[in-house]
């Protein structure tokens, strides 16, 4: 592996965790799913955060132009592979046209839809983060109470049953403050050194326990009194306070065991989420299950027969798109894959 002296190390591992928890959230692990919502998308958005610029390095044309690019132009590249290859199945089972059309429709409005909605919510919380920065960066703490504020406004719509709103916006506005805290938490030298700096064991490992009981404790609270948690990907909050505790505990410890583990394997897929990240489940874990049904594997309901089915859903994940990523990185186009 090349090593690039650009690029924060823990910050590669937490992505890598990161990924790994997305891939758990998909498949069907007995319990742990549940569990990874509680953080793993709070999460993308804060390790974004932490390499935000700032308003001052560019114009907001400038950096609206570097996110279209980033995230917009893989989000049509990506989308259009899985819509020829579902188009191809349509096809082949006879699906009417409104099929094709639906889907279409979906993937432009993006509302939702796809795991690829991250890449349109994730554009939309950037730009609204930079305007927050651009006009409140002159008070201190003012971006925080703003952001805080914008948040709140996002809670305030989901808890009085407003729907969805095209590229997730509606996500975008909560979505921006877990945005302002790695920004924030990235330039809070004390804060940051606590939890990945160098430390003791039996520190690493309170830190880690208190994050882990927070994170349990109040997403299960949550869930008891909400009946349901966080899952950003439909914009779903639960319970908003015990929500942010549970997603910020979460956070913490994904971040302060990053700053120790050190696996080759998690810090490539931490330098290469893009293309696993987008394709892993409505590409490979659907495969899997049109070819599990076909051949009556994993069939018997049981924990067992799901863990296995999960551990091999996660193998071929690995095998199928880390060779597929490698291919892309070399195709003269590879950039609007956003690799």
């Amino acid at each position: 592996m090349k090593q690039d002296k650009s690029r924060v190390l823990w910050i590669d591992v937490a992505r890598g965790i990161g990924l790994i928890s997305v891939f758990i959230g998909h498949l069907i692990f007995p319990y742990v799913p549940a569990w990874v919502y509680t953080f793993h998308m709070p999460l993308f958005f804060f390790l974004s955060g932490l390499l935000y610029p700032g308003c001052e390095k560019y114009s907001f044309t400038e950096f609206a132009w570097r996110r279209f690019k980033g995230l917009v132009i893989p989000y049509f590249a990506l989308g259009s592979v899985i819509i020829v290859l579902y188009s191809i199945v349509y096809i082949l089972n006879g699906e009417p046209v409104t099929t094709y059309t639906q889907m279409l429709r979906l993937f432009f409005i993006q509302e939702h839809y796809w795991t690829i909605w991250f890449l349109a919510a994730l554009f939309l919380t950037q730009l609204l983060y930079y305007v927050i920065d651009w006009c409140f960066n002159r008070w201190r703490g003012a971006v925080t109470i703003a952001s805080l504020a914008l948040c709140v406004f996002g809670f305030l719509r989901y808890r009085l049953g407003f729907g969805s709103l095209p590229w997730n916006l509606d996500v975008a506005f909560v979505a921006q403050f877990f945005f302002h805290l790695g920004h924030r938490f990235m330039h809070m030298d004390k804060l940051r050194e606590f939890f990945v700096g160098s430390m003791p064991t039996f520190r690493l490992v309170v830190i880690c326990l208190v994050c882990l009981i927070s994170n349990v404790v109040s997403a299960k609270a949550c869930l008891v009194i909400s009946g349901h948690s966080l899952n950003m990907s439909i914009g779903m909050y639960g319970n908003e306070l015990l929500t942010m505790i549970a997603a910020i505990a979460g956070i913490l410890l994904v971040v302060t065991l990053a700053s120790v583990l050190r696996s080759r394997f998690i810090i490539y897929l931490g330098r290469n989420t893009m293309i696993l990240f987008a394709w892993h489940y409505r590409i490979v874990i659907k495969a899997c299950g049109l070819i599990y049904a076909h051949f009556g594997l994993f069939q018997i309901p049981g924990v067992g027969t799901s863990m296995l089915r999960a551990l091999t859903s996660f193998i071929a994940i690995l095998v199928i798109l880390i060779p597929v990523n490698e291919m892309i990185k070399r195709l003269p186009c590879h950039k609007i894959f956003g690799v």
